[in-house]
């Protein structure tokens, strides 16, 4: 069996660049060596595309290991591939896979770019990336599908200039308490929780900081969450375990979603299973807290599937997307919350949880083999004879 040389894009000028470096080696250790050889590639700061050995070193990283070459993608005559800026080095490539969290990779930039070039690439397409990550656009989308969604209002600056006729909107509308995030973010960053209008008005501005919208929907409380990935299996949806995270905060944010320990020490950093691995339960997105599998009435569990098939039916059915749903048990009401295209740890402890069980090193080939498959660069004329309007 040849085995393929799968470029390993991570980093990126993102709010998240240091979940994406953890999440990327998490991928890389569980890759299996007998099909895949990884080929780690880092976006820096300034958006440039690095690669060297010290990449496969998490402890190097300050917050990027030194030594690197500059390289760029391409196509040449031997086919997709990594160039040195200095020409000096090659390295052929059959695959990308991306493990970026938030903007610039997981937006749909780098998957356009890789489009363009014609390097098969994993995950969701430019498109259905992009608007995966607007979250008012996919709770549009969604609904479309029958999928139950929180009322919403969207914010930006241009908004602000008139800020009494937001409150007014988010009054009538939304009402208190609202949780008030970026709408183009994950992670939980800069998520918020406004008691009233005046403390609205701050949020909001502390968002468009971060971002360029804000979103503004009701609180559900009480509010329990449910978690679940997909991918797509011979034009079927296999679901993952379902996660129920846990946390004593008023709202899951950013610090306690990742740096929090179930035991009280340091994050812990969790690598899949092996292929031969009796399958085992890991931490995953460092150490948050969580049940996985919770004990929940059938009923619920069959409408967190069918929402999440719904979803991924209209979001691409590509990749290894996880869905976040919000549950007020009081009222027995479950919403959808958002897409993530690629979740932290590519959400590998739901998959090892799943019946049957599938591990990080299959998850990984699956990815693989899905985005080879359906990828072809042609190049030939585009233009159709009937639309020439210049020589041929």
């Amino acid at each position: 069996m040849k085995k393929l040389n799968v470029a390993v894009i991570f980093g990126g000028p993102s709010q998240e660049h240091d979940v994406s470096v953890v999440s990327a080696q998490q991928l890389m250790d569980a890759a299996d060596v007998r099909r895949i050889n990884v080929v780690p590639v880092y976006m820096d700061f300034e958006a440039r595309f690095m690669h060297g050995a010290k990449l496969r070193d998490v402890a190097a990283f300050r917050p990027r290991p030194g030594g690197l070459r500059e390289v760029t993608f391409g196509w040449d005559d031997m086919g997709p591939c990594l160039k040195s800026t200095d020409g000096k080095w090659r390295q052929g490539i059959d695959c990308a896979l991306p493990v970026f969290h938030g903007p610039t990779g997981e937006d749909g930039r780098i998957q356009g770019m890789l489009e363009i070039i014609g390097i098969p690439c994993t995950g969701f397409s430019a498109t259905n990336s992009a608007l995966a990550m607007r979250k008012d656009a996919t709770k549009a989308i969604v609904a479309t599908a029958g999928v139950n969604v929180l009322n919403h209002v969207i914010a930006n600056k241009a908004t602000l200039r008139d800020a009494e006729a937001l409150r007014a909107r988010v009054d009538a509308e939304v009402g208190y308490p609202a949780i008030v995030k970026p709408a183009n973010l994950g992670s939980s960053i800069g998520v918020g929780i406004a008691k009233d209008a005046e403390t609205l008005i701050a949020l909001v501005q502390a968002v468009l900081r971060q971002d360029s919208y804000a979103l503004i929907e009701p609180k559900v409380d009480p509010l329990v969450e449910y978690n679940i990935a997909m991918i797509n299996e011979g034009g079927e949806t296999r679901l993952s375990a379902i996660e129920r995270p846990k946390t004593d905060a008023d709202l899951l944010d950013f610090k306690e979603k990742y740096m929090a320990s179930s035991d009280g020490g340091p994050p812990a950093k969790g690598s899949g299973g092996k292929l031969g691995d009796a399958p085992a339960l890991s931490q995953g997105m460092l150490s948050l807290t969580r049940d996985i599998n919770p004990d929940i009435p059938d009923a619920l569990k069959a409408r967190i599937h069918d929402f999440a098939r719904k979803a991924f039916s209209v979001l691409g059915m590509r990749g290894a997307a996880r869905i976040d749903f919000m549950h007020n048990p009081d009222t027995d009401a479950l919403y959808f919350n958002e897409i993530n295209p690629i979740p932290g740890s590519y959400g590998f402890f739901l998959w090892e949880a799943a019946h049957p069980p599938l591990l990080f090193s299959e998850l990984i080939n699956h990815l693989v083999a899905e985005a080879i498959g359906d990828t072809l660069k042609s190049f030939e004329d585009p233009v159709p004879e009937g639309a020439h309007l210049l020589p041929r």
